[in-house]
């Protein structure tokens, strides 16, 4: 009898976030930070009017034109972000279509996301240029079943 090899493991950069998507990223935040003695939260539209990256924008191996609200609190080394899809086709309408409201991703640095998703064996659901990271990339993988959520990648900066 053969045995299935075992998958290979794949070297990760440290979990700087956690992404929850949210039919309203104002009450969303308001929610948490009533609760809990976070700082102010950071809320950004994007992509940010006047920036070329739908250019760079993917939504499962098409390109993408999507536009979202997202909230960022700051918790030390990890950062809660909430996704409010606004329109467009994208992973964040579809987790709320078939989840409702709750956690979506992981985020972890990585020198080469498409060579860990290549390594993991998992599809690249979604990906695009960085504004708050200049430079950077991220990347959504296919990982729900296999993780029990998404994961993210983001490139490091150097």
């Amino acid at each position: 009898m053969t045995e299935t090899p075992a998958p290979a493991r794949v070297d990760l950069g440290p979990c700087i976030q956690v992404g929850i998507v949210v039919r309203d990223a104002e009450a969303a935040v308001r929610a948490w930070t009533e609760r809990f003695n976070f700082p102010e939260a950071r809320f950004v539209d994007w992509p940010p009017p006047g920036r070329d990256l739908e250019k760079t924008m993917t939504y499962r191996g098409q390109p993408g034109a999507f536009k979202m609200r997202l909230a960022f609190i700051e918790t030390g080394t990890l950062q809660i972000e909430f996704i409010q899809p606004l329109e467009g086709g994208n992973i964040y309408t579809e987790f709320l279509d078939e989840h409702g409201e709750g956690l979506h991703h992981i985020l972890f640095e990585v020198d080469d996301p498409e060579a860990v998703a290549a390594g993991l064996g998992a599809p690249i659901l979604q990906s695009g240029g960085s504004t708050l990271r200049p430079g950077a990339i991220w990347t959504y993988l296919d990982t729900q079943a296999m993780l029990g959520c998404m994961i993210e990648f983001r490139t490091k900066l150097k």
